[in-house]
């Protein structure tokens, strides 16, 4: 390919005058300066890849808190709120006179549910989250269209809790604005 070296017009081949300015042309085969260089579908982006990892961290936390609670809650539920020594039970409700509300027989009953509900929706969220991860580390589109969508919603419910969510709300939009680069969107197409 030829460009013409004034303006970095395409010439045609057997082309003399530069079709932009319609003057004399010596050409030059070097490549356009303002055609970006597409990323190779092979080649993941560096950011892309931190991202991948971030979440199979987040995933692997999730899936051991909720195998955690999981069996904290059947272990409570098979007796195990009887292995706990009346003695430490009564001192710590007199630390806490609030959680003597918390001690009659049906309140230790849904106090174990829940625990294991907790436990179930995380490993839920956990086996989700490995979903995300191998969408984001293989370039799967939805995988970056789902992250984008959890960035807005992260950034829109963090306004509600400022100052304290400050942080969180400037890494989600670092990484809406890192995701919309097209040599980002190029990976993920």
């Amino acid at each position: 390919m030829s460009y013409c070296a004034k303006c970095d017009s395409m010439l045609e081949t057997d082309s003399v005058f530069c079709p932009s300015r319609g003057t004399p042309e010596t050409t030059s085969t070097r490549s356009s300066p303002s055609a970006p260089t597409p990323i190779q579908r092979g080649s993941r982006p560096g950011g892309v890849t931190i991202l991948a990892i971030l979440e199979g961290i987040a995933s692997v936390v999730m899936l051991v808190a909720s195998v955690g609670l999981i069996i904290l809650g059947s272990f409570l539920a098979a007796g195990g709120w009887d292995l706990i020594p009346e003695e430490e039970l009564a001192e710590g409700l007199l630390q806490a006179p609030w959680a003597s509300t918390f001690t009659g027989g049906q309140i230790m009953a849904v106090t174990t549910a829940f625990l294991i509900g907790i436990g179930m929706v995380l490993l839920i969220l956990a086996a989700l989250g490995f979903i995300m991860t191998w969408g984001l580390w293989t370039g799967k589109s939805w995988a970056r269209t789902i992250t984008m969508i959890l960035a807005v919603i992260s950034i829109v419910t963090g306004i509600f809790s400022l100052p304290g969510n400050l942080i969180s709300i400037i890494i989600n939009i670092v990484i809406l604005y890192y995701l919309t680069r097209p040599h980002i969107r190029a990976y993920y197409q």
